[in-house]
């Protein structure tokens, strides 16, 4: 593991990756690469950077796993829907790539009695929580993607009672950086690009959010995999919050567009959150740590959006 995984209780010698094409799933191959790692990488796409020759299968259908897994493999199950408002307008396909997918991962890990890393979302979360939210904070989801992540959270804490499987739940917040393709601070920066005058943004711009750079976020599974118990569920986050109006305005400032008028649309879509930062203090205790501030994450992202046009 990386210098700073100090105290690994259980070291990761090989690891199975379902979507690792997306955007978390390819930074995590590219960081266990760097680790001398064993990889099988499954997508329905290729990897970007396809250092192990990713297996093209879909993963919902029965049995599939089973030929890549022995007792030593690691699951990180980051193959889902990633869309609040797809999920809300085709529920159905959300349904199907978040739930029933996890489902046939359990049932194959079961069988070779595999760890199984399963990324949650704050999206779960009561919007009249008290923040930051915690672990024990009051569940209940906005959303059909937020739906399908309570129903897989319980679904892994089902299996580990019942059958002993070591699953571990990794709930992200808002994770951002090189490779991502959408969401809030990507939208951000390409409409700065487009017009450096004035920028439209959702809602009334206080929604408040908790950015997590892309190499923390892998780090944070890295430690979970390695250094959390079985059964167990962790906030992955910067345990730091921010407007959606000020994020805008750092992004415009470090693009050197401090002037530009930013306007707040006042809409926004079904599913939407409108505030949640998270209590990390329990990933703390096993050895995480945030290394990448906002500022430079965001100096760093805007860099790689500039040149990967």
């Amino acid at each position: 593991m990386k210098e700073f995984d100090i105290n690994v209780k259980n070291q990761i010698t090989r690891a199975l990756i379902t979507g690792a094409s997306g955007f978390i799933g390819n930074a995590l191959v590219e960081s266990l690469h760097k680790q001398s790692i064993e990889i099988i990488a499954i997508d329905q796409l290729p990897c970007r950077r396809d250092h192990n020759k990713s297996k093209i299968f879909d993963i919902k259908e029965e049995n599939i796993l089973d030929q890549f897994l022995s007792k030593d493999t690691v699951i990180f199950h980051m193959a889902a829907n990633a869309n609040v408002a797809s999920s809300v307008n085709d529920p159905a396909n959300d349904f199907q790539n978040t739930l029933y997918g996890l489902f046939q991962v359990l049932e194959s890990a079961r069988r070779f009695n595999c760890r199984v890393i399963f990324p949650s979302t704050a999206s779960i979360f009561d919007t009249t929580n008290e923040l930051p939210v915690s672990e024990k904070s009051y569940v209940k989801p906005s959303s059909p993607y937020g739906a399908a992540k309570v129903a897989g959270e319980s679904y892994c804490f089902v299996y580990h009672r019942c059958y002993g499987l070591d699953v571990r739940i990794a709930r992200m917040f808002s994770v951002y950086g090189l490779g991502m393709s959408r969401f809030a601070i990507h939208d951000i920066i390409r409409k700065i690009q487009h017009n450096d005058r004035s920028l439209e943004i959702l809602g009334d711009g206080k929604q408040i959010r908790d950015y997590l750079y892309i190499d923390d976020a892998v780090h944070g599974l890295e430690i979970i995999a390695s250094n959390g118990e079985p059964g167990e569920d962790y906030n992955l986050a910067s345990g730091e919050q921010i407007k959606l109006l000020d994020l805008a305005q750092m992004i415009a400032k470090e693009m050197d567009c401090s002037e530009i008028k930013i306007e707040p649309s006042g809409k926004s879509f079904p599913g939407d959150v409108p505030k949640w930062y998270g209590d990390i203090s329990k990933i703390k205790k096993i050895g995480f740590q945030q290394r990448t501030s906002l500022k430079d994450g965001l100096a760093k992202t805007i860099y790689w959006l500039q040149n990967n046009k």
